[in-house]
């Protein structure tokens, strides 16, 4: 297939999941929820943007169209960008690790008439790569290998030791590697393919049926990696590195998935910026109050509070199982939103002062009680 053919279904393709992930949690970008808040990056403004949700959601969709149907009209794309940040600010949650991936691959389509074919399709092997390195790199952890392995493994009633999640998380490592090389690429490829597809049948409905909005997630990567990396003999690398340095856009994109996601070990990159998908460390925030603040939760029967050991008054709920039942999507986890998430919850309680949240992040937990929020 053709250089320009490539990137042409790699934009429909990019657009189509897209789409279809944001279908799946349409609660996180265009209904109030019921239990959770949503969270805006600007304060003063958090009623009117959590309202115009209403109307750029579907906007939103539209514009999608417009790209799908004129892609040569790059008004589209730019309006699109326009409200996907828009929305953003209306609700940092929105802020999905997928969400992400699709807008960076996508900002690269805004200079496509400034720059080469081969050089666009040069940096987007260079993301879907590093998506991949970190992804793996980030599953290289004690919880990962007794934890989500050993879960996702149960289907297969397989109950695997750790050095096969260690194993499972190097192989989603040496696929991004592979994909780097010409020697390695073509079967890298397919090896992405079956990857995927054991993904998905260990998650999906004939899996552990959960996260939806992730199943399409698994049908993209490895159709991405065939148009982007299946006999590619096309590029000459050569040339399209000496040029980067005039495509700061292209650099900028480059670092952010290959040097950001570093940050994640010293606590600076959130989890959505590192890549980090079902690696078991991933921070949790978890809301506790006493008996008669129970109805905070009660949207949401099959979710039942764990009460504290410490206290039989107390109930203690993981709010990312509460996301995932109301949008089909975690939070956005990081020390700034956990007290901002306390904020939120503790306004709601009748008795505040035996409430609050814990944030769980490597192993350590710090408290913010309510009267601390107040």
């Amino acid at each position: 297939m053709l250089p320009k053919k490539r990137l042409d279904w790699i934009f429909r393709i990019l657009l189509f999941g897209l789409a279809t992930q944001m279908l799946l949690s349409y609660r996180l970008w265009w209904m109030p929820g019921e239990v959770l808040p949503y969270l805006p990056l600007i304060e003063t403004s958090g009623q009117w943007l959590e309202q115009v949700s209403i109307v750029l959601f579907p906007a939103f969709l539209l514009l999608i169209l417009g790209c799908l149907q004129w892609p040569q009209k790059g008004v589209f794309l730019k309006l699109l960008f326009i409200v996907a940040l828009i929305l953003l600010l209306g609700n940092i949650h929105r802020l999905q690790v997928w969400f992400y991936f699709y807008g960076l691959l996508l900002l690269l389509f805004l200079w496509r008439k400034k720059v080469t074919t081969e050089l666009l399709l040069m940096i987007m092997q260079g993301v879907v790569a590093g998506v991949y390195f970190w992804s793996g790199l980030h599953k290289l952890n004690i919880n990962f290998a007794i934890d989500i392995f050993p879960w996702m493994m149960q289907p297969l009633g397989i109950t695997p030791a750790p050095w096969q999640a260690y194993g499972a998380g190097a192989l989603e490592m040496l696929l991004g590697i592979g994909l780097l090389f010409r020697p390695t690429r073509n079967f890298t490829a397919v090896g992405s393919l079956i990857f995927h597809l054991m993904i998905l049948g260990l998650l999906g409905p004939l899996g552990q049926n959960w996260n939806m909005v992730v199943w399409p997630w698994n049908l993209v990567m490895p159709i991405l990696v065939f148009l982007l990396f299946y006999k590619t003999s096309f590029l000459d690398y050569k040339n399209e590195f000496s040029s980067l340095h005039k495509f700061p856009i292209g650099l900028l994109i480059l670092a952010l998935v290959w040097i950001l996601p570093a940050f994640n070990y010293i606590g600076f990159t959130p989890e959505q910026l590192s890549f980090k998908m079902y690696a078991g460390s991933n921070p949790e925030i978890v809301v506790y109050f006493e008996e008669s603040d129970h109805d905070i939760i009660n949207f949401y029967p099959n979710i039942i509070p764990i009460i504290s050991e410490e206290s039989a008054s107390q109930y203690h709920v993981v709010l990312d199982e509460v996301a995932i039942a109301e949008w089909e999507a975690p939070l956005f986890t990081s020390r700034w939103t956990g007290k901002k998430i306390a904020e939120q919850f503790c306004a709601k309680m009748d008795h505040p002062k035996a409430g609050g949240v814990l944030y769980f992040v490597d192993e350590e937990s710090f408290e913010i009680p309510c009267e601390d929020v107040q």
